[in-house]
């Protein structure tokens, strides 16, 4: 009965309903979709980058979100998520939900986030295309670039073929995508290319 009503409230959920409202109401969020999609693929010790609230780590038990703007919910902030202060191999799973768009040096913090991961560790992105972000951040009166804004060079989607050359610039295979949440979200699994 929840998946119904789940899918009757999806246009009010994603138009008019903050994450915390929806989980008021019954309705999963937006973010329990995504982390929910994300958990059977993490393993290990967990970096969320852009961790907003952290929730993913949280729900996880067992690793670290950061961010470079405080939304609450203990991520460690740092300046630049291309300069993050752990070592080598330090994670078995990075994951980017929702924010790799919101991150100007894209490449830059891949390539860091392949720095922090072990050999056989692998990187999650989920990402929404940049016609549905662009309706969603017009529309969405709750959106994270309407309580601190956008930088240059933050986008409000992308392609699979972009997540793709961003992933390979930075050293990533991209092994797996596939959509989620009525085929509005994207999931991308990557590994450390061979090549």
């Amino acid at each position: 009965m929840r998946h119904i009503w789940n899918l009757l409230g999806a246009p009010l959920r994603l138009i008019f309903l903050p994450d915390d409202c929806s989980t008021r109401l019954g309705l999963t969020s937006l973010e329990e979709e995504r982390i929910s999609a994300v958990l059977p693929y993490v393993q290990g010790r967990l970096l969320d980058i852009g961790a907003g609230r952290n929730k993913l780590v949280k729900r996880y038990g067992n690793g670290v979100g950061v961010d470079v703007y405080d939304w609450g919910g203990g991520a460690l902030i740092v300046e630049d998520s291309s300069q993050l202060p752990f070592p080598d191999g330090e994670f078995d799973t990075v994951t980017f939900l929702a924010s790799l768009n919101h991150i100007p040096n894209r490449v830059d913090v891949l390539r860091e986030g392949y720095r922090v991961l072990s050999p056989k560790g692998r990187l999650i992105v989920t990402m929404i295309n940049p016609i549905l972000g662009g309706i969603g951040h017009f529309i969405w009166w709750y959106s994270e670039d309407k309580e601190r804004g956008m930088k240059k060079d933050e986008i409000v989607g992308m392609w699979t073929k972009d997540i793709a050359r961003l992933c390979r610039s930075a050293g990533f295979e991209v092994v797996e995508h596939k959509r989620f949440l009525y085929q509005l979200n994207n999931f991308y699994l990557g590994i450390k290319s061979s090549a």
